[in-house]
């Protein structure tokens, strides 16, 4: 499938580190390339997760986008000219499991000027606020800007009401780049999700992240990242805006990246032996060996 490949976008979604001179001697290259790469995985991830909430959180949603024209879908607010992507739902009706596929074609844009391509497929074991269902998700020909995302998640729903939801992920994943570099990741994780119970309102929904993940890339630099207070994700803001996460290399820590107080912006601190630097939301780093 042909891939959308805009710079402007990629830009948005990965890590640049803006040190200054006497800084930059922080944290060596690999390291840098370690927190960079975290952070653009993570931010693809995190762009997955909400997609597959949005149409599959909830059976009142799975019912909306069974019967209505697309055209007329409240849900297509969250898509730029509200142009959403198209779905199948198979079999109709209550009955489960069922399977949901959702095609962004060649390219599709978000209002937050994200572009989501290719399909995903989720199985609905049962109604998706039914405790310990779950959703099985994969990927075909899937990018986010311009990182191809690809392997297997499985959500399963731990607590529900009226107000939020809470729901464990496994997941194991490869991210591809522009560069042919990758990411292998395993993760497991806890999300508490408020603001679902208005499908057609994105901007109230936030959620709440905790968990860890084991990471190896192209170049055979394997690493972890526990999540030491929860990440903060507003469904409004492409980036992560608060909570802390611990880096290891060798079962060491070596780096804590802080990703700031609540506001929607590009800035985040990472901080090593005691000092503390301020990185900008950007470009990504290659990994290179020591």
């Amino acid at each position: 499938m042909k891939k959308i490949i805009l710079s402007v976008f990629t830009v948005s979604l990965l890590v640049l580190f803006s040190c200054t001179k006497t800084n930059d001697n922080l944290l060596s290259d690999e390291e840098k390339g370690i927190i960079t790469n975290d952070a653009a995985t993570e931010s693809v991830y995190e762009s997955v997760n909400y997609e597959t909430d949005y149409f599959t959180g909830s059976s009142e949603s799975i019912t909306e986008i069974e019967g209505t024209s697309s055209k007329m879908l409240g849900f297509w607010r969250r898509y730029l000219y509200e142009i959403g992507p198209e779905i199948t739902v198979e079999p109709l009706g209550n009955v489960f499991p069922k399977t949901i596929t959702i095609d962004y074609g060649d390219g599709i844009e978000l209002v937050n000027g994200r572009i989501i391509s290719g399909i995903i497929q989720i199985l609905v074991s049962d109604p998706p606020r039914t405790l310990g269902a779950t959703r099985n998700i994969s990927f075909e020909e899937f990018y986010i800007d311009s990182v191809n995302f690809d392997g297997n998640i499985i959500k399963t729903c731990e607590d529900t009401t009226a107000s939020h939801r809470e729901f464990t992920a496994v997941s194991d994943l490869v991210f591809t780049f522009t560069d042919e570099t990758f990411i292998t990741r395993h993760a497991e994780r806890t999300t508490f999700a408020e603001g679902l119970e208005t499908p057609y309102d994105y901007s109230d929904d936030v959620f709440t992240i905790s968990g860890f993940a084991d990471s190896e890339s192209s170049e055979g630099v394997t690493f972890s990242r526990v999540i030491t207070d929860s990440l903060i994700k507003p469904a409004t803001c492409r980036f992560i805006t608060q909570g802390t996460v611990n880096f290891y290399k060798n079962d060491e820590l070596f780096a804590e990246l802080d990703y700031g107080n609540g506001e929607c912006d590009d800035i985040a601190l990472i901080t090593k032996d005691g000092e503390t630097i301020q990185i900008t939301l950007g470009k990504r780093r290659r990994i290179f060996n020591n």
